[in-house]
C-alpha cells in the first residue's frame, strides 16, 4: 500500500486540489449568484425609489399649477363682473341719452 501511495501521490494530491477546487468554485459561484440578486434588488429599489420621486415631485408641481390657475380664474372672474358692470352702465347711460334726444325732438 506504501510503495501505491508513493507512486501515485502526485494524482492523488492533484485529485485533493481539484475536489477543493470544484468545491471553492462551487461555493464562490453561490456567493456571487447571492451578490448578483442583491445588486438586481438593489437597483430595483433605487428604480422604485426614483420613480416615487418623480411622481412626488408631480404632484408637487401640478398643486402649485392648479392653485395658480384657481387665482387666475378668480382674478378673470372679477374682471368679467367689472366689465358686465360697465357696460350696463354705458347701455342705461345710453338709453336715457337717447329717450331724452326722443323727447326733445318732439
Amino acid at each position: 500500500m506504501r510503495e501505491f501511495l508513493e507512486n501515485h501521490i502526485d494524482i492523488i494530491i492533484g485529485y485533493l486540489f481539484g475536489a477543493g477546487g470544484i468545491i471553492t468554485a462551487l461555493t464562490e459561484r453561490k456567493k456571487r449568484r447571492q451578490e448578483l440578486v442583491k445588486g438586481e434588488t438593489q437597483n430595483q429599489q433605487q428604480v422604485v425609489d426614483l420613480y416615487q420621486e418623480a411622481l412626488d415631485d408631480l404632484k408637487k408641481r401640478y398643486d402649485e399649477k392648479f392653485s395658480e390657475l384657481e387665482c387666475e380664474i378668480k382674478q378673470l372672474r372679477t374682471n368679467l363682473d367689472l366689465w358686465k358692470g360697465k357696460y350696463l352702465d354705458l347701455k342705461d347711460e345710453f338709453e336715457k341719452y337717447k329717450s331724452d334726444d326722443l323727447t326733445s325732438e318732439v
